[in-house]
């Protein structure tokens, strides 16, 4: 039990990083307008920065996204079932969503490690080094594995009969 508690309070930490990269690229863009029109002096680096924060944001995010159930969906069919119902679809389908985060994983670990191998840069005139960013991809990934186990082992415990193990919001 405290197991899954720590795993989901890493998913909640992460989503917190999720959403201050959120509120450095609204002040990156809006320097970057301010910059271009009122200064007439665009940057060089506010594009690349942002294109970086916005694949942190999304792979640090969608590990929280998951635990609290708020992806997209549609959800006209589940919505009738029961909790206990809910939780027998989710178990079945748990052998899918684990083939694709393995996936993501796997070849997110790849795509880093070929950029670092590399030091790899952005192809622009600002040429940050990539493999930092792209260690986001399975790091965001790996998290969102966990992740799922937990879901999965709350799933199981509902679909079984047991209490539902509910996160505390926040953790």
């Amino acid at each position: 039990m405290d197991r899954l508690k720590s795993i989901d309070r890493i998913s909640g930490w992460m989503s917190v990083i999720s959403s201050w990269t959120l509120l450095a690229m609204t002040l990156i863009v809006g320097f970057e307008v301010f910059s271009r029109y009122a200064l007439n002096s665009p940057t060089i680096w506010a594009w690349d920065v942002n294109v970086q924060l916005m694949l942190l944001l999304l792979m640090f995010g969608l590990a929280e996204c998951y635990r609290r159930d708020a992806h997209v969906r549609v959800d006209i069919l589940t919505s009738a079932l029961s909790p206990r119902g809910r939780a027998i679809l989710d178990v079945l389908y748990a052998p899918v969503f684990f083939l694709i985060t393995i996936i993501v994983v796997w070849t997110g670990w790849e795509y880093f490690h070929q950029a670092f191998e590399r030091n790899q840069t952005a192809p622009t005139i600002f040429a940050p080094p990539l493999w930092p960013i792209k260690f986001a991809i399975p790091l965001g990934g790996a998290v969102l594995l966990l992740t799922g186990v937990t879901k999965l082992i709350r799933d199981l415990r509902i679909a079984f009969g047991g209490a539902a193990d509910r996160f505390e919001a926040g953790q």
